[in-house]
């Protein structure tokens, strides 16, 4: 749309996309590492595709690119379309002791309370932004940090839980069993007729 801004995919230690977007390497690790950010510990990111889309390559090139990668879990992108990409996106890693230096900054300094995934930002905008005073940016808070109470505690502070957080430990478990070979989508399409019928 032509808004002037340069995105930054800030990622924990599983860090597929900082090595696509810094080497074109789009290559799985060996294993998934355990982080104070579990929801960003992935090896498979599902934003890739859009990430290519930004460097202005065509739809089929694209397509090929994330067949070869789902084959055998290892593509390579090329240095043109690698360079059209670091025009209008770079990528930042915060391993769990930058996660929680942050978090216990933004409180100290803002009495805010940030979830270790948003740090992830913060802390980029901390490392790399904070000095230049006209640099505008936006960190998107991507979760409640009442849901990460370890993470806050291992930063050193105090879980402020929810009471929409705290009244799930008291509700009960709800599942349905589905056997092996079970038409899933089926199963999810009746399941959301049903609860649509009541409401």
């Amino acid at each position: 749309m032509g808004l002037p801004i340069h995105i930054v995919a800030a990622v924990t230690t599983n860090d597929i996309v900082y090595r696509t977007v810094n080497s074109g390497d789009y290559s799985l690790s060996k294993e998934v590492i355990p982080t104070l950010a579990p929801s960003m510990d992935i090896q498979v990111p599902y934003n890739m595709e859009r990430i290519l889309l930004l460097s202005g390559q065509n739809k089929e090139d694209i397509v090929n690119h994330m067949h070869q990668f789902e084959k055998t879990g290892s593509a390579t992108v090329p240095p043109d379309i690698l360079t059209n990409i670091n025009t209008r996106i770079s990528s930042f890693v915060a391993n769990d002791e930058l996660i929680k230096q942050t978090m216990r900054k933004c409180w100290n300094e803002n009495q805010y309370l940030i979830c270790p995934h948003t740090a992830t930002a913060v802390a980029y905008y901390y490392s790399q932004l904070e000095k230049k005073r006209n640099v505008k940016c936006v960190c998107f808070a991507t979760a409640s940090p009442a849901k990460f109470a370890e993470a806050v505690l291992a930063a050193g502070l105090t879980p402020q839980p929810t009471k929409a957080v705290t009244e799930l430990e008291s509700k009960p478990t709800r599942y349905i069993d589905m056997p092996s070979g079970a038409d899933w989508e089926a199963m999810l399409r009746a399941k959301i007729e049903k609860i649509s019928r009541k409401s």
